[in-house]
């Protein structure tokens, strides 16, 4: 499924960033973080936004995912979270990106929102969600 090679081709591309990596170590989820066991703050999940992939040829898709940061309030402030993201949005709002070794190529991602900075009381910290679109094969 070329979806899932995109948001592990956007795992990568993170990870591979000497400051994200720092950060969140390898605590970059290709899953909403709900469904991850005891997660570790802080950290980034990435998830597939369901009912939005559509297929312009055959193996090519138009997908929107998103993007969460989750980040402890104890340790970090809402500035530092901005900062991060915008490592994440400089690292991800880009043209071709490939990758052979998994199969895919990603002619464009961009995004396409950015929601308020949110408190989330499970962590508890702040919560960033952003969505970005992006176009494969």
């Amino acid at each position: 499924m070329v979806e899932l090679k995109i948001l592990e081709k956007v795992r990568k591309v993170l990870l591979a960033d000497t400051t994200i990596k720092e950060c969140v170590q390898d605590r970059i989820y290709t899953a909403h973080i709900s469904t991850i066991k005891d997660p570790i703050y802080p950290a980034i999940s990435l998830t597939l936004l369901t009912g939005q992939s559509r297929t312009n040829v055959p193996d090519m898709v138009n997908m929107a995912f998103q993007c969460d940061l989750w980040f402890p309030s104890a340790e970090y402030t809402v500035d530092e979270v901005g900062v991060y993201y915008a490592r994440v949005r400089a690292l991800l709002h880009k043209q071709a990106l490939s990758d052979t070794v998994i199969g895919v190529k990603i002619m464009q991602i961009f995004e396409s929102g950015i929601g308020p900075m949110m408190f989330d009381q499970g962590i508890p910290g702040h919560h960033l969600p952003a969505r970005y679109a992006a176009v494969g094969i």
